[in-house]
């Protein structure tokens, strides 16, 4: 009992904490946060979208292990030279602008400058769950192996890589 209570306030200090930037050893930025502990029962019930991301990865809620999601946003400004050009014989473009669930671009020519203005916006999603039996002809006397599912919700993005290491000590 004792336990579970310690285990509920840690989570509840988690769940309202912000994320942390600390600077790394080669000067970048690396965000940090809390790691919770939920039961599956607590996962559907708190987190139903990260839930059902799960089993639309066709996972079962049951054998998964671990569930991270990462926003991630990306903003850049461009400068750069124009060149002469004429669109439709007469039209000169000055201004544009473009926008979706994923994009937000804009662009102003300026003389010979192009100012471009790019906002980027992406979840990623992992999960780590009990995949398949490492000796699938033992059937249930064989163990699982642990695997990761990695998803994206821009469908412009792709995963070029992912990695995860479990890290067990002696």
């Amino acid at each position: 009992m004792k336990q579970d209570n310690a285990r509920l306030a840690n989570n509840m200090e988690a769940l309202t904490a912000s994320v942390k930037y600390i600077q790394t050893q080669n000067g970048k930025l690396a965000a940090q946060t809390d790691v919770l502990l939920v039961r599956t029962g607590e996962l559907k019930e708190l987190f139903p979208f990260q839930a059902k991301t799960v089993t639309d990865m066709g996972i079962k809620l049951n054998r998964a292990t671990q569930v991270s999601s990462t926003v991630i946003e990306t903003q850049k400004n461009i400068i750069t030279v124009l060149r002469d050009s004429i669109v439709h014989d007469t039209v000169r473009v000055k201004v544009f602008s473009y926008k979706d669930q994923w994009y937000q671009i804009s662009g102003i020519g300026n003389d010979k400058t192009q100012q471009l203005s790019i906002f980027n916006t992406d979840t990623l999603t992992q999960v780590v769950f009990k995949g398949e039996r490492i000796k699938p002809w033992l059937w249930i006397f064989s163990p699982r192996k642990l695997q990761q599912r990695v998803s994206v919700s821009n469908p412009n993005s792709t995963i070029k890589y992912s990695n995860i290491i479990q890290i067990q000590k002696q």
